[in-house]
């Protein structure tokens, strides 16, 4: 299969099977068996549709399937952080300037680009590459690559430490990209900047492509401990979102292992 093939399947395909997918999908079964007066079918198909839902948007079930992933990489200080060659910021921290939008927006992930800053002024890295094109089939202004560059700018990163790489599409590419730079830049080393639930993923791909990367991660999103209250039990819409991301990594996962990237 061709590499724009398991793109495709790994940005596509795990819609089918995310929370709201399923549960349509469920759904839209249980109405053809009831087409068909296939009743015990419909009332089945229904049942684990709800279930599925109700499930996934439960806190204790969407922070466990998250902190899973999250606490494979716990994140450290900036100064306690090791020094490298440079950063290697990912994307998907920033939304695109479209109207009415006047600036770039930033998303949940936004804190890569803040933690590399940090790094860079801590002086933990001299210069920092950002590996980010955009998504298969996506709308663009520019590069993200471009955009986080500006940011940077702005949180006093100065152009000329700055390296971007704008064609990559997935994590995939990003490491293939970067492996490139690291040929060409003469770096040996580095810090890899990404979401603390991704950062799994994103370790396997680029230690496969043969660079020496070490994780600092950010962006962690389930902190405190786990409790169990009532609370935890009933449906909340922030946890769906959370459960989607974690079934998003795991399903990456396991489509970049079958591809070879990782």
């Amino acid at each position: 299969m061709s590499d724009d093939l398991w793109i495709f399947a790994s940005k596509i395909l795990p819609i089918f099977v995310y929370p709201v997918g399923l549960t349509v999908a469920l759904m839209a079964l249980g109405f053809i068996f009831g087409a068909f007066n296939m009743r015990g079918l419909k009332g089945l198909s229904f049942v684990l549709a709800l279930a599925v839902l109700w499930l996934s948007s439960m806190p204790i079930v969407a922070k466990h399937l998250y902190a899973d992933l999250e606490r494979r990489y716990p994140p450290v200080s900036i100064e306690e952080s090791p020094t490298a060659d440079v950063a290697i910021v990912l994307g998907g921290a920033i939304g695109q300037p479209f109207p009415p939008r006047v600036y770039v927006d930033l998303a949940g992930s936004a804190d890569r680009v803040w933690h590399a800053a940090r790094l860079y002024r801590q002086k933990k890295v001299p210069e920092i590459v950002i590996s980010a094109g955009n998504i298969v089939g996506g709308d663009s202004v520019e590069s993200e690559a471009s955009l986080i560059a500006g940011l940077l700018g702005e949180w006093g990163v100065p152009s000329e430490a700055i390296t971007i790489e704008g064609a990559s599409r997935n994590t995939y590419e990003n490491a293939v990209a970067t492996r490139e730079l690291f040929g060409t830049e003469g770096w040996t080393s580095a810090l890899l900047v990404t979401s603390a639930a991704h950062m799994p993923r994103a370790m396997a791909v680029f230690r496969k492509a043969g660079l020496n990367v070490t994780p600092s991660p950010t962006d962690v999103r389930v902190v405190g401990p786990m409790s169990t209250t009532v609370d935890d039990f009933l449906p909340h819409v922030g946890a769906l979102a959370l459960t989607t991301g974690a079934i998003k990594e795991w399903i990456g996962f396991i489509v970049y292992r079958m591809a070879g990237w990782a």
